[in-house]
C-alpha cells in the first residue's frame, strides 16, 4: 500500500528527515529513542512502557493491521527523532470513556494516535509532516474517525492548540493524576488543505 512508503522530507535546508513504519530491526534506536527523550516528555506519551524488553517485543509482533508504528529518522545516521502508534480502534479505557460520551468506538473505522517527537525536533515542523502521514494512512485503511490514545493533557498546551489546528475537537475531559481532554478528529469534516 502506496500510504505506507517511507518518505523523505526537508526538515530544514541542511536536514533531511525519513518516515517510515517501524521495522524488526529497529530495537536498539528505539530504546534508545526512548532513554534520550526528557522526563517531561516522556510524561506526556504513555501507551506503553519505555524498557528494552517492551521495546524488543513491539519490534517482533509488528502487526500494521492491528497498531502502524511510525517512526521518523535522521536521514544521514538513521537515528529516530519520533514515534507515533495508530491503533485500530481505542484502549479499553478510552472505549469506555467515549462510550459514556456517546461517542462509540469501532475498530473498523477509527484510529486511536499517540505521538512522540525528540525534544530537539519539537517545535520544528515535524509534527505537521507526522500528521500528514497518519492522515495519509488513516484514510487509505477507511478510517474515519481519530482519537487522542488517552487524551491530551491540559498542561501540555502546546500538543493542545496543535490538534486544535489539525480539527480535533474536544469532546469530554477525565483526571488521572492530572487533567485531561478527549479530543477527536472526524476526517470527512477535515479540510484538506
Amino acid at each position: 500500500m502506496e500510504a505506507f512508503s517511507p518518505e523523505t522530507i526537508q526538515l530544514s535546508p541542511d536536514e533531511s528527515i525519513i518516515i517510515r513504519l517501524l521495522d524488526s530491526t529497529d530495537a536498539p534506536k528505539l530504546t534508545t529513542y526512548f532513554k534520550g527523550l526528557s522526563a517531561e516528555t516522556r510524561s506526556y506519551f504513555a501507551p506503553h512502557s519505555f524498557v528494552e524488553e517492551t521495546v524488543r517485543h513491539i519490534c517482533r509482533t509488528l502487526n500494521p493491521a492491528e497498531i502502524v508504528r511510525l517512526i521518523a529518522t535522521s536521514a544521514d545516521n538513521q537515528t529516530i527523532i519520533a514515534y507515533v502508534l495508530l491503533l485500530s480502534g481505542a484502549t479499553p479505557s478510552d472505549a469506555v470513556r467515549y462510550q459514556a460520551l456517546g461517542i462509540p468506538i469501532n475498530v473498523e473505522t477509527d484510529f486511536s494516535i499517540a505521538p512522540s517527537i525528540a525534544d530537539a525536533y519539537q517545535s520544528r515542523g515535524l509534527g505537521n509532516h507526522l500528521m500528514k502521514k497518519a492522515l495519509t494512512i488513516a484514510r487509505a485503511m477507511h478510517k474515519e474517525r481519530i482519537v487522542l490514545w488517552g487524551g491530551v493533557q491540559a498542561r501540555n498546551i502546546r500538543a493542545h492548540r496543535y490538534y486544535q489546528k489539525y480539527g480535533f475537537i474536544e469532546v469530554g475531559q477525565f483526571e488521572n493524576d492530572v487533567l485531561n481532554f478527549d479530543m477527536c478528529l472526524t476526517l470527512s469534516e477535515m479540510n484538506n488543505g
